[in-house]
């Protein structure tokens, strides 16, 4: 009796699994392999530093890898294990695919665009055949025509402190808010917190002595995948009414997939979210984009270190409307984990950093 009691034990401990339990092992094993591939591609490319500080700082979920499938889990266990791996296929598939599930965007396009420098990230792209639905390139590049030949009349160069606007600041999507503090991470058809932070942005450059405007006309309202449709006419409305305009910035914050943490940088003292370049790279000048971006993050590591993300994140197949201007950028302040408190800061140390480029500029 006892014998047969043990036999019985034994056999349902070692039961065979069920063809949903070897799919879903499955499954974990390749992401896991996929996961380890792309390490070693970052230590023969030179770039393990960076990512194996992004899987530590996002504490990706090898517990649950591991353990899946493992018995005698109380069910609170096992609901907080399913939550990590759901979380973790999530990491997993942006690091992977280039595919965000928070960020609709993604969900077209995902592909590699990189420089030598830094890791293998992932840019996107709305549409392969129509980048951002914005269509072809037609309107005048900062004193160019669209075949490249000079303008008769191009702007004169701004002189910060002469009384003309020199930035000017809009927000594509501005629905885009901040959860940090348990609110709601999108307000669709209204504008957010990232519309606050474009406003501090301004009066923040305002108060450092350089003119600047803020269009806070919403894009995102009818359609979320067709807002840079939408923006790229303000944009160009902003340097046809400002033509003084030097640096054009569209200002956003960034979208994460879930499991992942808010990132913050202490700025005089107080947590401040950090700043991510964006460069588009269909535009026949993102290099001098991306040159002053550069210029700009050299600053800012100076002044405040750890304000600028340490890469530019770049798109291969998108231009965020920076074809318009040679000083076009697109600014991610933090992500949907960080506050508005925290983003503001970062709006008001940015508006320092670009206030002594252009008075380096003008000297």
């Amino acid at each position: 009796m006892l014998r047969e009691d043990l036999y019985h034990r034994q056999k349902k401990h070692f039961r065979i699994w069920t063809f949903n339990e070897w799919m879903r092992g499955f499954m974990l094993g390749a992401v896991s392999l996929l996961v380890i591939l792309g390490l070693g591609y970052a230590l023969r490319s030179g770039s393990s530093h960076q990512f194996v500080h992004f899987l530590t700082q996002q504490s990706f979920p090898f517990e649950a890898i591991l353990l899946e499938g493992v018995p005698g889990f109380s069910q609170p266990e096992r609901d907080r294990m399913d939550l990590t791996r759901h979380q973790g296929a999530a990491v997993s598939m942006f690091l992977l695919t280039g595919v965000n599930i928070s960020d609709p965007r993604t969900f077209f396009l995902g592909y590699y665009s990189h420089t030598a420098q830094g890791p293998v990230w992932l840019g996107w792209a709305y549409n392969p055949d129509d980048p951002e639905f914005e269509g072809p390139i037609l309107e005048p590049i900062n004193g160019q025509n669209p075949k490249g030949n000079e303008s008769p009349n191009p702007s004169s160069p701004a002189v910060p402190g002469d009384g003309k606007v020199v930035v000017g600041v809009y927000n594509t999507h501005n629905s885009e808010s901040y959860a940090g503090k348990g609110g709601p991470d999108r307000v669709q058809g209204e504008n957010g917190d990232i519309v606050t932070v474009g406003e501090t942005l301004k009066k923040a450059l305002e108060k450092n002595g350089i003119g600047a405007v803020h269009d806070a006309k919403i894009h995102d309202a009818v359609d979320f995948m067709k807002a840079y449709s939408e923006s790229v006419k303000t944009a160009t409305q902003l340097i046809k009414d400002y033509p003084s305009i030097k640096i054009l910035l569209d200002v956003h914050r960034d979208g994460l997939p879930p499991g992942f943490s808010k990132s913050t940088v202490k700025v005089n003292g107080q947590e401040t979210s950090k700043v991510l370049f964006v460069i588009g790279k269909k535009n026949p000048h993102w290099q001098k984009n991306e040159a002053l971006a550069k210029e700009l993050m050299a600053i800012g590591e100076k002044k405040y270190p750890g304000l600028f993300a340490s890469n530019i994140s770049y798109a291969a197949d998108a231009r965020y409307n920076q074809h318009l201007s040679d000083g076009g950028l697109l600014l991610e302040f933090g992500s949907q984990y960080n506050t508005l408190d925290e983003s503001n800061r970062a709006a008001e140390a940015f508006a320092e950093v670009l206030a002594e480029w252009l008075e380096e500029e003008v000297s």
